[in-house]
């Protein structure tokens, strides 16, 4: 469940400001020039080693040290994958209106936020987003490959377009209603050699589905728990009872969040019931014989007394499956008006 990033147990506003001015006064500002001048250069692994152990990088306390750096309109294209973020500390940092392309993130961005930005054929590996604000921030043919996360962030009007998820990387996080994930593909966009596992779809769509409840977003929850209950049914069911079970379940009810469905089936039955006994006792007769036992009203029934055995059992059956249906309708569509509620 999303805990708002303040309340969480390893928030903290003061160390937040203190790296966040330590940029802006006496060396920051000339150190910061000079690591984004790096970075535009095309940072590359270890980019900041050699500065750092000849303590030329000031107050950073680690060669992977960039918190609280602000990165405010940078347009920054890495050529031959040379952009690598190896254990990059970004927690508290800022990134706004800024573009990223082809770069490599190994990093962590605990409690950083990041606004107006986009990520652009990217690839994490390794990488945390941990209490993190992100807003209007695209991920585009990018690639998470391994360990990657996103725990307890939250997400307003980001979009994942093309991009490789081969497990579920967000936990505890929260979504707006325009907040979008596209299907994750099957492949990654760049030339490693995995595909996503069919068993893994169901865990994606769960994590997508708990952060759209977090965010109250209702619509998207009820679909994204429907995809995810589909997965279930097509790549994680143990045997074929409970395969069988998730079909019926899936077209019957729409594992309980698609009345309409079981409106549908309600029609359908009816008309199997009219045509029935359409040849015996006449349309008009037929509709009201079928309506009266699939709803209770017994409208007609004296008509049975001249009908054979057969299809007097047809309408105890029809109506025992009405009464089924019916209720299935009112729980279904309850459920519905109980979740926008």
């Amino acid at each position: 469940m999303f805990t708002p990033v303040h309340l969480l147990p390893r928030a903290d506003p003061e160390k937040r400001g203190l790296y966040q001015r330590r940029w802006d006064y006496d060396s920051g500002p000339a150190l910061r020039d000079k690591i984004l001048q790096m970075i535009r250069d095309g940072a590359g692994e270890d980019f900041l080693q050699w500065d750092y152990e000849q303590h030329r990088l000031g107050f950073l306390e680690s060669q992977s040290d960039l918190k609280g750096l602000n990165i405010f309109k940078e347009d920054i294209t890495f050529p031959n994958d040379d952009g690598w973020f190896e254990a990059t500390d970004f927690s508290y940092a800022q990134f706004h209106h800024s573009k990223f392309r082809g770069a490599t993130f190994s990093a962590s961005f605990n409690f950083a936020r990041l606004y107006n930005c986009e990520f652009i054929d990217c690839f994490f590996s390794f990488n945390g987003f941990y209490g993190t604000t992100l807003e209007k921030v695209k991920f585009i043919n990018c690639d998470f490959i391994e360990q990657n996360s996103f725990t307890n962030c939250d997400l307003v009007e980001v979009e994942f377009k093309h991009c490789f998820l081969p497990k579920n990387v967000f936990a505890d996080c929260r979504f707006d209603a325009n907040t979008r994930v596209n299907d994750p593909i099957n492949k990654p966009n760049g030339k490693i050699e995995i595909a996503l596992e069919d068993k893994r779809r169901s865990e994606i769509f769960q994590g997508i589905k708990e952060a759209y409840t977090s965010g109250g977003v209702v619509k998207q929850s009820r679909a994204y728990f429907f995809r995810q209950m589909q997965a279930i049914t097509r790549h994680n069911s143990e045997d074929w009872k409970d395969t069988l079970f998730g079909y019926v379940s899936e077209y019957l009810a729409g594992y309980g969040v698609r009345p309409l469905r079981v409106l549908l089936a309600l029609f359908a039955w009816v008309v199997v019931g009219v045509a029935v006994f359409w040849p015996q006792v006449g349309f008009s007769n037929a509709l009201i014989l079928t309506a009266g036992g699939f709803f209770t009203f017994g409208g007609y029934v004296d008509l049975l007394h001249n009908l054979g055995i057969w299809y007097r059992l047809w309408y105890v059956a029809s109506a025992f499956l009405g009464m089924i249906l019916t209720g299935l309708y009112v729980t279904v569509l309850a459920n519905i008006w109980l979740r926008e509620r």
